[in-house]
This record gives structure tokens, C-alpha cells and sequence, in this order.
């Protein structure tokens, strides 16, 4: 397995992920994304007729299948298998998981999602899905590898070639090797995205600072990223259409999270 950019080893870094850092804008977008999720949860199942197997990229510290396990849509999932490349979030997630003797229905997977194509005898790659998700804006995580998370005599990020984001590869790379393990009519889900203007550069920046982090990019980014290697991409719907290129623009919904721009979901269905 090839070695990526893991972002959670530093503390400062792992508190955007703890409730008590987070601003009001955020606390909405997790809550309004969860709810549209137990809605297409609830949806799919009345389309396919059958308890779902579900793909969760970036799984975390288990967020996402512990709150699915204590609501009623829970008994429409049949299998939940969760993946990260931070060997800290998966240890916590399966910490939890077995305490909630949860392990029957969730596997969780310390994997790298730049590894999808990949095929192995990986319990990933024993399913085809219904759902594919990747919550919590960590679909603007995926970082090129080109992009170097260092500062110039200013104190700004290093210059990086603009092309490398038009688009990002490695995104477009993770995607297209997630849509393959979809079943006929299944969806990937991109719970919450930044939705890229001002305002919300403004408001990230904010809370990166209230978590203790050192912001090293400007307006002229299209991402914001920290001196302690944080990354986390914004996206236009123009943006959005380009990445997924391969998929005909009327199978990609935008879905807003809240009436004030900040975060939307969006669902791409094969």
C-alpha cells in the first residue's frame, strides 16, 4: 500500500473532529447532513426493496455508523464497512464499535483511499455497494500530492502549479474507482462540501484558528490549509460538474444544508 497524506496525527489537527471546537456552522451541516443521509437511506431501500450494503470513505472515529445504529433506519443497512488511513480514528472507531457489540453489521478498515483500483482480498472488496459515502467535508481532504504543505518567506503556502486542482487527480482518481464498486443505481454521497466563496474562506479560517491552527493560504486559494497540515478544499457546482466529467451532469443533485451558502451534499447516482 502505498504511503498518502494522513492529517490527524496532530492534535491540533484531530480537534476539528471534537465537538467542543466546533462553530454553529458546522454543528448545522453535521446535523443536516445526517438527516438527508437517514432520508436517502430510507429512500434507497424503498427503491431496491432490500436491507443495503454501504461504503463509508474516511469512516473516522465510527461518527457516522453509531448514530445510524441507534435510529429505526438502521435495520435497512445490512452491511456497513467503514475505511480510514488514520490508524488513530480506526482504533477509536473500533474501540467503540465493539463496546456497542456493534461488530456483526460494521467493518471497519484501516485502508487508503488512493488504493481503491487496487483490488485485493480486502473485505472492501468482497461487495458491491448501494451507497457510497464520505461525510463531514472530507471529500475537500484529498489533497495532490504536488501540493506541499510548507511556507514561503511571507509565511504563505509554498507556490503550487494552479493546474493540479483543474482538476485534482487525486480526487478524480478516488472517485472513479469508488463509482466501480457500486451496484446498478446505487450512490455516492458527498455528506457535506464547502460550498467556495469568501465568507465561508472567512469562517473556516476561523474555526481552524479557534482549534489552534496557523492558516498559511489567502482568498487566491481555492482550499484552506494550515502551517500544522490541514488541507480541506471549497467547491463551486462548476467545480463539482468537472470532477466528475465522466458522469452525465443530470445524475449529479446538489442538495443545500442550510439557507445561508455555507455546505451542500452532493449525490451522484449511477
Amino acid at each position: 500500500m502505498s504511503k498518502s497524506f494522513v492529517m490527524y496525527k496532530n492534535m491540533k489537527i484531530s480537534r476539528t473532529l471534537n465537538e467542543r471546537f466546533m462553530t454553529p456552522f458546522l454543528k448545522h451541516a453535521q446535523l443536516a447532513e445526517f438527516k438527508k443521509l437517514k432520508n436517502i437511506v430510507n429512500q434507497t431501500y424503498l427503491e431496491i426493496k432490500t436491507p443495503l450494503s454501504v461504503l463509508d470513505i474516511g469512516v473516522g472515529n465510527g461518527r457516522i455508523p453509531i448514530f445510524l445504529s441507534k435510529e429505526s433506519v438502521w435495520k435497512k443497512i445490512a452491511l456497513f464497512v467503514g475505511f480510514d488511513n488514520s490508524r488513530i480514528e480506526i482504533k477509536e472507531a473500533k474501540r467503540i464499535i465493539k463496546q456497542k457489540r456493534l461488530e456483526d453489521k460494521i467493518k471497519i478498515i484501516y485502508f487508503d483511499a488512493t488504493n481503491l483500483k487496487k483490488r485485493s482480498k480486502n473485505e472492501i472488496f468482497k461487495h458491491k455497494y448501494d451507497l457510497v459515502i464520505c461525510t463531514y467535508f472530507t471529500a475537500g481532504n484529498f489533497k495532490p500530492d504536488e501540493i506541499k504543505i510548507k511556507t514561503d518567506e511571507e509565511g504563505l503556502i509554498a507556490k503550487y502549479p494552479k493546474s493540479v486542482l483543474e482538476p485534482n487527480k487525486k480526487f478524480v482518481k478516488i472517485f472513479k474507482n469508488t463509482y466501480n464498486l457500486l451496484k446498478n443505481k446505487g450512490k455516492i454521497i458527498l455528506g457535506t462540501t464547502y460550498i467556495d466563496n469568501n465568507i465561508n474562506r472567512t469562517r473556516q479560517e476561523k474555526f481552524y484558528k479557534k482549534c489552534g491552527m496557523t492558516i498559511i493560504t489567502s482568498k487566491e486559494d481555492p482550499f484552506t490549509a494550515t502551517k500544522e497540515g490541514f488541507w480541506s478544499q471549497k467547491f463551486t457546482k462548476k467545480r463539482i460538474y468537472e470532477y466528475f466529467s465522466w458522469i452525465k451532469k443530470e445524475k449529479i443533485k446538489f442538495i443545500p444544508l442550510d439557507d445561508y451558502n455555507f455546505a451542500r451534499m452532493v449525490v451522484i447516482s449511477k
